[in-house]
């Protein structure tokens, strides 16, 4: 990716970092939204809290590869999340390479 996002900013005697992230599936800022994801960053690994969407539907491939886009401009290194199916909870890692698109299955 050629734009990057940093997670550190300094202004004046404060130093911000990004550490929580809210992402809503938009087409326009200020529309309704149809789903709603919630992420926290821990050095270089960003978890996905959680995903909720307006009719219950699990996170698409498409939905996925624009929170991988994201964290690969912001530096990230891996993604992490877990699922429950069938009652039976999993924890899913992906690494991020850069510039590089990931081979996976997702959710």
């Amino acid at each position: 990716m050629n734009k990057s996002i940093t997670k550190t900013t300094q202004i004046d005697g404060w130093l911000f970092e990004v550490k929580m992230v809210k992402a809503i599936k938009v087409k326009n800022h200020g529309e309704p939204y149809s789903a709603v994801a919630s992420m926290t960053a821990n050095g270089d690994q960003m978890y996905i809290d959680s995903h909720l969407s307006s009719n219950n539907e699990e996170l698409q491939k498409d939905d996925f590869m624009a929170i991988y886009k994201f964290c690969q401009s912001m530096g990230m290194k891996n993604i992490s999340y877990d699922r429950i199916k069938n009652g039976l909870k999993t924890t899913k890692n992906i690494d991020i390479v850069e510039n590089q698109q990931p081979k996976l299955r997702v959710i």
